[in-house]
C-alpha cells in the first residue's frame, strides 16, 4: 500500500476457480467506497494458493494484470491450506500495508456491509489494541472423525474444547492484534481449521483467561 495507508484492508481468501466470486466482490462490497472523512478508502486483496494446472495459473496471471489485487502463495490451493492462506495474508498485511489500522478477513462467498463496519471501527481509533471482532464460537469440540475434512488429530490439539474464536466467514483484527496473532502463531499447528487457528493464536497471545 502506498501511503497514506487505507483505513481498512480487506483480505479475501479465494480459490483459482472462483473468478466469478471475485468479480462479484469487486463490483459490490470489495469495490470503491468513500470511507471515513479522515482516512483513504479500503483496499481489497484476494489471497490464493497455487492451482494444479498451468492453464489456471495463466488465467490467474491475466486476472492479476487486469486488476492488480491478487496475492498468491507458494502452496497448493486446497481446503487443508486455508490456515496457510490466513498466515500469508496476515504477514503480507503487516509487511506491505502495515499502516492500515484495521484488517478485515472475509470469505469470497460472503457479503460485508463495509461502510457500516468502517463507521463502527472509526470509533475505535485510539482504543485498546486487542480488537478481534466477529461472531464468536464458544466451547466448540474438535472434530475427531478422520473421514471429515474438519478432522483435527489430538496431536494437533489435545484439549476437549477450543478457546473462543470468531467465525471465519468474516472477522476484524486491529493492526496490533494481527501482529500479536502472528507472533503467537509460530507455536500453533497449521493443521487446525483457519478460524480456530486464529483463535488459538489469540489465546497464546494472552487474550483469553
Amino acid at each position: 500500500c502506498s501511503p497514506p495507508a487505507p483505513f481498512l484492508l480487506l483480505l479475501v481468501p479465494s480459490a483459482p476457480q472462483h473468478r466469478q466470486r471475485r468479480l462479484a466482490v469487486r463490483r459490490t462490497w470489495g469495490g470503491s467506497w468513500p470511507g471515513p472523512p479522515d482516512a483513504p478508502p479500503a483496499r481489497t486483496v484476494f489471497v490464493l494458493g497455487t492451482p494444479q494446472d498451468p492453464q489456471s495459473q495463466r488465467e490467474l496471471l491475466a486476472e492479476w494484470r487486469q486488476h492488480g489485487d491478487i496475492l498468491q502463495g507458494d502452496f497448493g490451493d486446497s481446503y487443508g491450506n486455508l490456515s496457510r492462506k490466513t498466515l500469508l495474508l496476515l504477514r503480507w498485511g503487516r509487511a506491505c500495508c502495515g499502516g492500515a489500522p484495521f484488517l478485515l478477513k472475509a470469505d469470497d462467498d460472503a457479503f460485508v456491509n463495509v461502510p457500516a463496519v468502517a463507521t463502527y471501527l472509526a470509533a475505535w481509533r485510539g482504543a485498546p489494541a486487542r480488537l478481534y471482532l466477529g461472531r464468536v464460537h464458544w466451547r466448540v469440540a474438535p472434530n475427531r472423525d478422520p473421514r471429515s475434512r474438519h478432522y483435527v488429530a489430538e496431536s494437533a490439539f489435545p484439549m476437549s474444547r477450543y478457546p473462543p474464536y470468531c467465525s471465519g466467514t468474516a472477522y476484524v483484527l486491529s493492526r496490533q492484534a494481527a501482529g500479536a496473532v502472528l507472533g503467537a502463531a509460530r507455536a500453533v499447528p497449521l493443521a487446525l481449521p483457519e478460524d480456530v487457528w486464529v483463535g488459538v493464536s489469540a489465546r497464546r497471545a494472552g487474550w483469553w483467561g
